[in-house]
């Protein structure tokens, strides 16, 4: 257990000092107020991802686009991986508030960078609106990571993440729920009937909100894990 739990910080720490360490100083466009159509004729910004739908029961309408700097589209590794690297990117809550939807939160760190997919050339998140609640996606070679925020208050706020992979023969996985302030944690052989779960208190104040997300990684929220 203490090798399981040293081998996945060493993991973590790599990943968060190294492909997810990158940016520069890039000053980054303020699309607070656009609409969709203002956004996506912003020059020098293309939309790699985009979702819609229903934020709350009070039928809050919201898009949420990822958009990437630059114009070049991901072909091959061969092909785009060095175009791409040093691309950056920018999550934006697009809400309609009796009219057309505008711009309301802008977050410039959050969104991995096209070569920050530890062993994949390029990675690029996945959105979805589902259950009014946001959902951000990543799919690595062997392990996924789900961010899930709900509408509150003008504020996009998580209210829970999971974590699921393989290494070395043994899986894991972590639910990070908010509400109820516990992570439910998992490890185990792989084809095995038994394994180790553990629950484990989060110790925070208030619900960290999309809006003041640093770089993936940088919140430990407990021992061994980080967001």
């Amino acid at each position: 257990m203490i090798v399981m739990k040293s081998f996945l910080l060493c993991v973590l720490f790599l990943i968060s000092t190294d492909a997810f360490g990158q940016h520069d100083g890039t000053k980054y466009p303020d699309f607070f107020g656009l609409t969709l159509a203002e956004v996506v004729d912003h020059e020098g910004w293309r939309v790699i991802e985009k979702a819609t739908g229903y934020l709350s029961s009070g039928q809050v309408e919201a898009t949420v686009v990822v958009l990437q700097s630059g114009s070049h589209e991901f072909v091959s590794c061969s092909e785009s991986a060095e175009l791409l690297q040093n691309e950056e990117r920018i999550i934006l809550v697009l809400i309609s508030q009796e009219g057309e939807p505008r711009v309301t939160i802008q977050n410039n760190e959050f969104i991995v960078r096209p070569n920050e997919g530890g062993m994949m050339c390029y990675i690029e998140p996945k959105l979805s609106i589902e259950n009014n609640q946001l959902n951000i996606l990543y799919q690595y070679t062997r392990s996924n990571r789900q961010y899930t925020f709900e509408y509150s208050n003008g504020e996009m706020i998580l209210v829970s993440a999971k974590s699921v992979g393989v290494s070395g023969g043994r899986f894991y996985s972590s639910f990070y729920d908010f509400r109820r302030k516990v992570i439910e944690s998992e490890e185990g052989s792989i084809g095995s009937d038994s394994s180790t779960q553990e629950t484990i208190p989060i110790e925070f104040d208030g619900f960290k909100t999309l809006s003041e997300f640093g770089e993936m990684n940088e919140w430990e929220v407990a021992e061994y894990k980080l967001l």
